[in-house]
């Protein structure tokens, strides 16, 4: 795939939009800074109700500047990478076109799902905010920045989403039809890491969700809502994928070892007569328990370690900002 980021959107050779660029990124975050800027939200002189100070403003609008940001170049870092796995999995593909289709649909995956992903981010955006208390507010400006901040972050949250579900329909299709392995499930491991990049994705957006507590006020409220949406997410984008791989591989592993314990039940129950026998019985025992052992999803070790790293640091992020502010709260109140 050509590199088009330059401006706006890139297209792929069968003519369909692909995400957005870096260069969108860039300008959706100048964009997202100017307005906030123009509105009084960097530098607020008066707070809404619901906010404790000044910075508390400030923070929910930093957020709502980086954020958006961070998930538009995320997409594109997360389209490229999936199709670099996509190359990686082509040679062990038992259906030629394959691969190429999976592109396909990794490439068009906004075109496709855009609709979908509008409506879903729109309506999680109008779970996050108040539109009738806003028609009420004092500072309509101020408050109605911060709302259609908020509608602008699920929105591309909603939009992120739908192009990522896309890639991970692409990456089930070709765990269809991937030529297993038991044995040497290491193979398969660009298929397993395409859930990865999700994960990781979904891990950086936690990261900046603490600038909400610019202030040095830890709130469980700004981060519920975003746990209960990234928790299912990371774990559908992980596991979906890599269902069909789970299924082949158990009934392939079933299938062998309904073949060997056929094979050890023709030898009988009597001792082995020879060394010849004895070698044979062990080597079907021994590989008997191999296939016990053999993994049937395609994670290691160091995948879920991965995995687990990207979903733990955020939490203790927000448990490490907690214990500062009670720290600096009994040191200044001493």
């Amino acid at each position: 795939m050509s590199d088009r980021a330059t401006t706006g959107t890139s297209t792929d050779d069968a003519g369909g939009p692909e995400v957005p660029s870096l260069a969108a990124a860039c300008g959706l975050l100048a964009a997202l800074a100017a307005f906030f800027w123009l509105t009084g939200a960097f530098r607020p002189t008066r707070i809404p109700d619901y906010a404790n100070s000044p910075r508390q403003i400030t923070g929910m609008a930093l957020m709502l500047t980086l954020v958006p940001a961070y998930l538009v170049a995320a997409a594109s870092f997360a389209q490229r990478r999936s199709l670099a796995l996509v190359e990686e999995t082509r040679e062990q593909l038992s259906e030629p076109g394959a691969a190429g289709a999976a592109a396909d649909t990794i490439r068009s995956g906004l075109r496709r799902t855009w609709l979908p992903g509008t409506v879903g981010g729109l309506l999680m955006g109008l779970l996050n905010t108040q539109p009738v208390a806003l028609l009420q507010s004092d500072l309509p400006v101020l408050e109605g920045s911060i709302s259609l901040g908020q509608m602008i972050l699920w929105w591309t949250v909603g939009l992120l989403t739908g192009v990522r579900v896309s890639a991970a329909r692409a990456f089930r299709r070709l765990a269809e039809v991937v030529r297993l392995d038991l044995l040497r499930p290491d193979r398969l491991k660009p298929i397993a890491r395409s859930g990865v990049v999700d994960v990781a994705i979904i891990a950086g957006a936690l990261l900046l969700t603490p600038l909400q507590s610019l202030d040095a006020e830890f709130r469980w409220y700004n981060y519920h809502f975003p746990l209960l949406v990234a928790v299912p997410a990371a774990a559908f984008f992980l596991v979906w994928p890599l269902e069909p791989l789970h299924r082949r591989n158990r009934a392939e592993r079933n299938a062998r070892l309904a073949a060997l314990e056929q094979q050890l039940r023709t030898l009988g129950p009597a001792p082995p007569a020879t060394a010849e026998a004895s070698a044979r019985l062990e080597a079907l025992l021994a590989h008997r328990d191999r296939l016990r052992a053999a993994r049937t999803w395609p994670l290691s070790t160091g995948l879920l370690s991965r995995v687990l790293l990207y979903l733990v640091i955020p939490p203790l992020a927000w448990a490490g900002a907690a214990l500062v502010e009670r720290v600096v709260d009994q040191l200044l109140g001493s």
